[in-house]
């Protein structure tokens, strides 16, 4: 799968598979119904089966959706004018990893994507690398010649330590059940800790 990019939906379609994916987090994807999802979208089961001919495909559709609207957040927080860099980080990282930190289904959700059984490699690995190259791009046009030329470190590598001391960040938050409020403040901590420690001026560029 070349992109992650899903068809246009309309907006029933996008209500339903808003609707899903909790519902899968929740009950796993075995014992997630139709019928709890229709309920759910505030639609019949009839009505459902219109739009997807059965649990599968509407399963995929719904975390390929999910991963859409993730990294449409993604690029509008590391696109916001006159922000510094290390706080579109923060953002970022926060839209990509915190957007169900501190909510009841923290770690189902994390748990059904992850889960082999799922298969979901093909969507999973590209939404991965399409959130790496955007940061990494944005940490690439904030650094100066100066930052390039003595740090010798790449802004790809940078982006890769960023996204694993948030995930490590995740981690603890989702272990002690801490709020989204205390995630952020966790990982702006740690994300403020690899921009100093790689020296790079990036993070006071607007």
């Amino acid at each position: 799968m070349s992109s992650i990019s899903s068809p246009s939906v309309s907006a029933r379609e996008e209500r339903i598979l808003a609707a899903a994916l909790p519902v899968f987090g929740r009950y796993g994807f075995r014992k997630a119904s139709m019928d709890e999802i229709a309920r759910s979208a505030d639609i019949s089961r009839q009505g459902l089966y219109l739009h997807f001919a059965n649990k599968d495909a509407l399963f995929r559709a719904a975390v390929h959706q999910e991963f859409d609207t993730a990294l449409g957040d993604v690029s509008r927080c590391l696109n916001e004018e006159g922000v510094g860099m290390e706080r579109r980080a923060v953002a970022a990282l926060d839209a990509w990893l915190g957007r169900y930190v501190g909510s009841m289904l923290a770690s189902d959700i994390g748990n059904l994507l992850q889960n082999p059984a799922m298969q979901l490699g093909d969507m999973v690995d590209p939404a991965i690398a399409a959130f790496d190259a955007r940061l990494a791009a944005a940490i690439a046009a904030a650094m100066s010649e100066n930052d390039r030329r003595r740090l010798g470190v790449t802004p790809e590598e940078i982006a890769g330590a960023l996204h694993t001391v948030a995930q490590g960040a995740k981690y603890l938050s989702n272990a002690r059940a801490e709020s989204r409020e205390e995630f952020v403040a966790r990982m702006t901590a740690a994300v403020r800790v690899v921009f100093a420690g790689f020296g790079t001026t990036a993070k006071r560029t607007p």
